[in-house]
């Protein structure tokens, strides 16, 4: 097996090829939204609104709400 093979090894798993799809849109977004922010003048507004996110997200957490969304959408 040669160096090449190995590299690509990853992408005969499905989910591998998704999780780096995936990662490769959120990427494109996040350059075009941040790059538009800095132009307009709102540069720190990406750092407040994840500050802003953070507490919610770990109340959600504490709460449990991820799992009790999950059993409520579950068919």
């Amino acid at each position: 097996m040669d160096l090449f093979d190995l590299l690509l090894e990853p992408l005969s798993y499905d989910f591998m090829v998704r999780a780096i799809v995936t990662t490769a849109l959120a990427a494109i977004v996040c350059a075009v939204l941040s790059c538009w922010l800095v132009l307009i003048g709102w540069s720190l507004m990406g750092d407040a609104v994840s500050h802003a996110v953070l507490p919610g997200v770990v109340l959600a957490y504490i709460v449990g709400a991820p799992s009790r969304w999950e059993r409520w959408c579950s068919p």
